[in-house]
């Protein structure tokens, strides 16, 4: 029995091996904070650093319209910078939220005008969105949440759990990366809200 079950550890040992070596796992062990992302024509329409976002409109938690263009220059209800922060509810982007949420917005509330916009992109309804948010604690004015619910603004901006997006009055996107520390935020915001 032993010699049938050291076969088994061994037979799945390499098939693991031969698993792994098709894959190049270099760059997942080795990783850098080398921006490889190609190069984008400054203005363009698109989600990338430099480029200009394009108009959305998502239903929040109250079943109401949030229109980017209405917090852009010359929008309705316009600010500085527009931070959207995709979640899927998990304790890492709970964790992310908690961080804007203590650490980050009050940092910034005397520096300007900072719309932070949750982009639920997992629930699948506008009341599942409410329900969760509520359930995470997140019924606050401090953050508008959104339902994301055919992932459309998910695909435009190529999301992912914890990415997060800083725009401009202008539209320019600033930021579209993983939240990581917060850093990179706050060093936008910084430049962006100068003291």
């Amino acid at each position: 029995m032993s010699c049938v079950k050291t076969l088994w550890q061994l037979l799945i040992l390499t098939l693991l091996l031969v698993g792994l070596s098709a894959c190049d796992i270099k760059d997942d062990l080795l990783p850098s904070d080398d921006d490889e992302r190609g190069t984008v024509e400054s203005g363009s329409i698109g989600n990338m650093p430099g480029q200009i976002a394009a108009d959305f409109t998502l239903k929040n938690i109250f079943n109401n319209d949030f229109v980017l263009s209405d917090h852009l220059a010359g929008g309705s209800d316009p600010a500085d910078v527009v931070v959207l922060y995709f979640t899927m509810w998990c304790p890492i982007c709970t964790s992310h939220t908690d961080h804007i949420y203590t650490n980050i917005i009050p940092q910034f509330s005397s520096r300007g005008t900072v719309v932070y916009a949750l982009i639920d992109y997992v629930s699948g309804s506008v009341s599942a969105t409410y329900n969760i948010a509520q359930a995470n604690g997140y019924l606050t004015p401090k953050f508008d949440i959104l339902a994301d619910v055919d992932q459309a603004i998910y695909n435009q901006f190529n999301g992912a759990m914890g990415i997060t997006i800083v725009i401009d009055s202008d539209g320019t996107i600033l930021m579209n990366e993983d939240f990581r520390s917060g850093e990179t935020l706050v060093e936008i915001l910084d430049q962006q809200l100068p003291l």
